[in-house]
């Protein structure tokens, strides 16, 4: 059964579009799990189960909370994503081919924009480090212990779309603020975990292109 979990936080128009979009595809989810990081503001989603994520949200919380509600491979989703047709399709067959997939993404460069993820994966190399929060440096970490554990990330390259940044679009000023606090936060985490930086420093473009 194909699943795919969603995190959002205000930006339901995208969410929306998003979700429409991969029941659009040549091979739809079955199921489709909204994790409501804004307090419960989510609004009834079309042909999806939403429920709130834990407090203080994290995207490494959300991806756990939705991994292990579902006990199995899982299709993990930004909510500015706009998924192409054949985008599921070439997700699975990617992974279908390659047994050592922990992870296969259609997107070069942010591959934990939209990834599926293979659950033996998951409870081989353990959860997302909730510590980096509440977001930032989680999708690196996570990537480094794939490699060491000898999990490959092969891209299925598929035409989806991305909103970039576009949970930052929905945050006040104060928010954003925080937000480049936590970032340097957590690069300072990341660095101290791992001895230094990630050798990709960003898979996604943080704070709208700007540096932090």
């Amino acid at each position: 059964m194909i699943v795919l979990a969603i995190p959002t936080l205000r930006r339901f128009d995208l969410l929306a579009q998003c979700v429409a979009s991969a029941y659009a595809g040549g091979v739809p989810p079955a199921r489709v799990l909204i994790i409501d990081n804004s307090g419960g503001d989510c609004p009834p989603i079309a042909g999806a189960e939403v429920f709130l994520g834990r407090m203080p949200q994290s995207v490494a919380k959300a991806w756990n909370d939705a991994v292990r509600a579902v006990g199995g491979d899982i299709i993990l989703s930004n909510d500015d994503i706009t998924f192409a047709p054949d985008t599921i399709a070439r997700l699975l067959a990617v992974a279908a081919a390659q047994p050592q997939a922990g992870i296969v993404s259609p997107i070069e460069g942010q591959r934990f924009s939209l990834f599926w993820l293979r659950y033996a994966a998951y409870q081989a190399v353990g959860p997302f480090d909730e510590a980096f929060t509440p977001a930032y440096f989680e999708d690196n970490d996570y990537h480094y212990r794939l490699n060491l554990a000898g999990w490959a990330s092969p891209i299925a390259l598929s035409d989806v779309g991305h909103a970039i940044s576009g949970t930052m679009h929905a945050m006040r000023a104060v928010e954003r603020a925080r937000h480049h606090e936590k970032f340097r936060a957590n690069h300072a985490r990341y660095i101290a975990k791992w001895g230094g930086p990630p050798r990709e420093e960003r898979f996604t473009v943080p704070y709208d292109g700007r540096a932090p």
